[in-house]
């Protein structure tokens, strides 16, 4: 026999085995007529190989996809090789079905996965009462970090509110004290007793008549409690309210006192116009600063106001929140320190107790 013959016989036993192998596991396929049969695990995802193709493109009996050595029939004799070919013809259709059910889509489609942000980290899956991941801690930084640096404005937000919330609550219970009626009266026509400057500083402004005391007072704030920065709104006290009473009030350690004694020409041009009013000498201490600003004040006011002074119609005074007991009369003490220009603190006392605070020493009365 020729060596081209051996070949042919020795792959066409393997080809059954395989085609064989194929109609087994389909249903309805013809009972393969060989008796013994080696079949080939079925590879899954791979194409199938057809028949059709040239007998040289099958494995060799010899080839290591088997794993075994498969042996030709004996004899080899080309009517049994027909008949076992027929035999798998009929199988083929089955192998295709096979095939074909392998290579369908499930029916019901699925889902697309949820869109993430890949730049950002995958999220943690942490058991109950276990500790964070480093990365969520690393991630936590930022926040502390930007947490931190907004303190300040969260300080300021929170001082707002709680000095809001004072003010709202302080309106409550006073609303909650007063009737209707007295309330209603606030909210008429001004008639005040007396013209008050005090200086901005909150020294400068504490309450001086206390109690019930709302609308007694006509009062004017400034830097270093002045008739210049404000000479219209007293005015207006002096004039249109017709208060019989304008006083000036100072008080310790005053910070506007304490900047016109020293250079200020790097402050704000509208800051400086305001001190260029204080006249006080420079390097002078805060307290005698102080009381020389109120003698100026008063003086000014007696001129200015000099036709309601000696019509006996206006009293000028001023006065000095002593706060360090400065002038040894009392720590928080409200001091006289001028009447009508007398400063002497004698004459002062004299003229407290006998109640002449319209009298005038210059007017000799």
């Amino acid at each position: 026999m020729k060596p081209r013959h051996i070949r042919s016989c020795m792959a066409l036993p393997l080809l059954l085995a395989l085609q064989s192998a194929w109609a087994d596991d389909a249903p309805g396929a013809a009972e393969p007529q060989v008796q013994q049969v080696i079949k080939l695990p079925l590879r899954v995802g791979k194409p199938a190989q057809t028949p059709e193709g040239p007998a040289a493109a099958m494995p060799s009996p010899s080839s290591p996809a088997s794993g075994t050595q498969v042996k030709p029939a004996a004899g080899g004799k080309p009517a049994e090789a027909g008949k076992k070919m027929e035999a798998a013809k009929k199988g083929a259709p089955a192998k295709a079905d096979a095939a074909a059910a392998e290579k369908m889509e499930p029916a019901v489609p699925m889902g697309k996965p949820p869109a993430r942000d890949l730049s950002q980290p995958s999220p943690e899956v942490t058991a109950p009462g276990g500790r964070p991941h480093a990365a969520r801690k690393a991630r936590a930084k930022p926040r502390q970090v930007a947490h931190a640096a907004a303190k300040p404005a969260a300080g300021e937000t929170g001082q707002v509110k709680s000095v809001v919330g004072s003010i709202l609550k302080a309106n409550g219970a006073y609303i909650a004290k007063h009737s209707p009626g007295y309330l209603a009266k606030l909210g008429e026509r001004q008639m005040p007793r007396a013209t008050v400057v005090t200086c901005s500083n909150p020294g400068g402004q504490v309450g001086m008549l206390g109690g019930d005391a709302d609308g007694e007072l006509f009062v004017i704030s400034n830097l270093g409690n002045q008739l210049a920065t404000s000479e219209g709104s007293v005015e207006y006290g002096v004039r249109h309210l017709h208060t019989p009473l304008l006083m000036f009030i100072s008080h310790s350690g005053c910070g506007a006192i304490k900047a016109a004694a020293s250079d200020y020409s790097a402050m704000e041009p509208a800051i400086q116009k305001e001190l260029d009013n204080i006249e006080i000498p420079k390097g002078i201490d805060a307290t005698n600063g102080a009381l020389i600003n109120i003698n100026n004040q008063v003086e000014g006011s007696i001129l200015k106001f000099s036709g309601e002074v000696e019509a006996g119609r206006l009293a000028v005074l001023g006065g000095y929140y002593d706060f360090n007991n400065d002038l040894k009369q009392g720590r928080g003490r409200l001091v006289i320190t001028n009447i009508n220009g007398e400063t002497d603190p004698v004459r002062i006392r004299e003229l407290s107790r006998s109640g002449q605070y319209f009298k005038y020493g210059f007017m000799g009365r």
